[in-house]
């Protein structure tokens, strides 16, 4: 049988004193009346806002890899001007640019839906702790309760016993529900914040220097720095968006 909760005295003193009933079925109809049930948030039943999460941010890596930007480097020469394979270059460049958008879009969605989820797991857990606390004093009390009746010999005390062992099998999950919760929380904090990084400062420099490279009129000689201004922020925007699977719960 799973162990027996220990009640914090404090909280002891904040429950309602409950009058030891004298028949096992006056005691099985107090166990039901006293009993608070525990539901999630429905919305976080359906689908892993986590995944979808790096699903969406898997989709834009995707998306920068097509983009090569080596190839518009080799196209920045006097020979490429003349004869406008630079000019073509640089036009897939810009077209892949606003592909990237859409896709970020996606991104930004997919993060809202992710901050909903963790707001609603925040929620829940002081919701979780108070039902812990009831479910706890409640089970004290079904001890004392069964201590005193015919389990073997009476049916309605049978039960009883047999909703206080499902009763201490609940307890036992919800407390790993409520650390699993917690991780939870704390996964989804930390690929928001990266998001947030990505959205405010990587994506919009990103966008900055491909739209300058895409869109140059300069001379030639000064175009391989901006190229490869671009090269070292496309490589620091694809880090920032790739995560191991391995972290996705």
């Amino acid at each position: 049988m799973t162990a027996r909760p220990r009640l914090d005295p404090d909280a002891r003193l904040d429950r309602p004193p409950i009058q030891r009933p004298l028949t096992a079925q006056a005691a099985l109809e107090l166990f039901d009346s006293r009993f608070q049930a525990f539901e999630p948030d429905p919305a976080l039943l359906s689908g892993s806002p986590a995944r979808t999460l790096v699903e969406s941010m898997q989709r834009v890596v995707t998306a920068l890899t097509r983009i090569d930007v080596e190839r518009v480097r080799r196209r920045q020469s006097w020979w490429h001007v003349f004869s406008g394979a630079d000019l073509e270059a640089r036009l897939e460049l810009e077209v892949a640019v606003h592909g990237l958008r859409a896709d970020m879009q996606k991104l930004a969605e997919a993060a809202s839906a992710a901050a909903r989820a963790a707001k609603a797991m925040r929620d829940d857990l002081p919701r979780l702790d108070a039902a812990q606390q009831a479910h706890a004093a409640l089970i004290e009390e079904a001890h004392l309760w069964t201590a005193q009746l015919d389990v073997a010999g009476d049916p309605t005390a049978g039960r009883l016993q047999r909703r206080l062992g499902n009763l201490e099998a609940l307890y036992a999950s919800n407390r790993l529900t409520r650390a699993q919760i917690a991780l939870a929380i704390d996964h989804l904090e930390g690929m928001l914040d990266r998001y947030r990084d990505i959205k405010q400062l990587l994506f919009p420099l990103w966008q900055q220097h491909a739209l300058a490279v895409a869109q140059s009129s300069g001379p030639v000689a000064g175009r391989a720095g901006a190229v490869d201004q671009l090269r070292s922020v496309h490589e620091r925007l694809r880090q920032a968006l790739s995560t191991p699977k391995e972290s996705t719960p």
